[in-house]
């Protein structure tokens, strides 16, 4: 914090959803993951290495994306250390998202960056309802930096991750 730079905060009502799918976790796991393309990280090393179009950057993405525009750019097992104490676990936590949409929501406004790419967490809760996914709703929390140039960015992502959860329940 730099000296006499005001301190700011936002607020928004952040929606999350909880959604049970009838799999068992292994099955989820598996078919979100079908659903999403994959971010390798030394491909954006090496594209800002070789000083990369912003035409280039985009055919990278575009070749890494999955069916729905989304991809993992990291993930989380968080399940498998958390075992170790009080019993198996079954979680994982995804941030998703893709360059191509981050940019002009970052360009807005850097703030953004904190939100984008976004969670999204796979668990089972022993519940007889499957095993859920779960996340805020992209719109919710880009709603936290009141800009109203985001709210249409807010809501492809929206449009895109309930792609996802539709193709994993069919």
């Amino acid at each position: 914090m730099r000296h006499g730079e005001p301190i700011t905060a936002g607020y928004a009502m952040i929606v999350r959803e909880d959604i049970p799918t009838g799999l068992r976790y292994e099955a989820l796991v598996a078919a979100f993951e079908r659903q999403m393309g994959r971010w390798a990280p030394e491909t954006a090393r090496q594209l800002a290495e070789q000083q990369a179009t912003w035409e280039q950057v985009q055919a990278a993405v575009k070749q890494a994306e999955g069916p729905h525009g989304l991809m993992i750019l990291s993930e989380v097992n968080q399940g498998e250390l958390l075992s170790l104490h009080n019993g198996m676990k079954q979680s994982r936590l995804y941030l998703v998202g893709n360059p191509l949409i981050a940019e002009p929501i970052i360009a807005i406004d850097l703030r953004a960056s904190l939100y984008v790419p976004f969670r999204v967490t796979l668990y089972d809760n022993g519940s007889p309802h499957g095993a859920i996914i779960s996340f805020d709703r992209p719109s919710s929390f880009l709603g936290a930096l009141h800009q109203p140039a985001l709210a249409p960015y807010g809501q492809l992502l929206d449009a895109k991750i309930y792609s996802v959860v539709r193709s994993i329940m069919m």
